[in-house]
């Protein structure tokens, strides 16, 4: 086991020692995807026995949902930093978050996992559904908002949620597989491009809105 300041992790508190083990399996899942990821990979990587994930989490399928279930909060996190900003900014900043400058990209390879693998797997089915849900009304919130201050035009709110959320799912097919050359950049303006027209906005306002806040994200 890892000593951490003269403590093993064994020794740490119950909620310590999770949260532990939840950033070894997301590391482990990063670098090895659902096929390489062991128990025992995971216990390595948090510096204690396969024995004590499992006290903590009842089976390996268990312990990888937590940690995806962890990875996607990291993104709604990162997101409430700007509930404040109007409608526009926030969509602005799901596209950034969901590509270049958040964490969400470096994980978009996780989530292709997870929607093959719930096709045989009723648990991991269960996340990818929870997810597509979290994902649609988080989006909904910001429509919403947006025509209630009067700056989108929308016929039907669900509907062009839908698509703008289906919209970003598959251009994070095409930029993790290296399709139609689209890099984590242009996902991002390709995505805003598709907003713009559902939402009735300049593009070109959205684009630039997106070049200022990562310029000043990366400054």
């Amino acid at each position: 086991m890892v000593n951490d300041g003269g403590m093993t992790l064994a020794a740490k508190a119950p909620d310590e020692r999770r949260r532990r083990i939840l950033a070894a399996a997301v590391a482990v899942l990063r670098e090895r995807g659902f096929s390489g990821t062991r128990v025992a990979d995971i216990a390595a990587t948090a510096g204690t026995s396969p024995a004590l994930v499992l006290y903590h989490f009842s089976s390996l399928a268990d312990v990888l949902v937590a940690a995806l279930e962890s990875v996607e909060d990291e993104y709604y996190e990162a997101l409430a930093q700007h509930a404040d900003a109007d409608p526009t900014e926030q969509l602005v900043q799901m596209a950034l978050l969901s590509s270049e400058s958040g964490p969400a990209f470096g994980d978009w390879q996780l989530w292709l996992e997870v929607w093959v693998r719930g096709l045989h797997d009723e648990r991991i089915d269960e996340l990818r559904r929870a997810s597509d849900e979290r994902g649609r009304r988080e989006v909904l919130k910001v429509v919403e908002a947006g025509i209630a201050s009067g700056l989108f035009t929308v016929d039907d709110p669900a509907r062009t949620t839908l698509r703008l959320t289906s919209l970003m799912d598959g251009l994070a097919v095409q930029a993790v597989l290296g399709g139609a050359d689209l890099t984590p950049q242009g996902l991002a303006r390709e995505w805003l491009t598709g907003v713009a027209h559902e939402l009735g906005l300049d593009p070109r306002d959205l684009l630039t809105r997106a070049e200022s806040a990562s310029g000043s994200d990366g400054a």
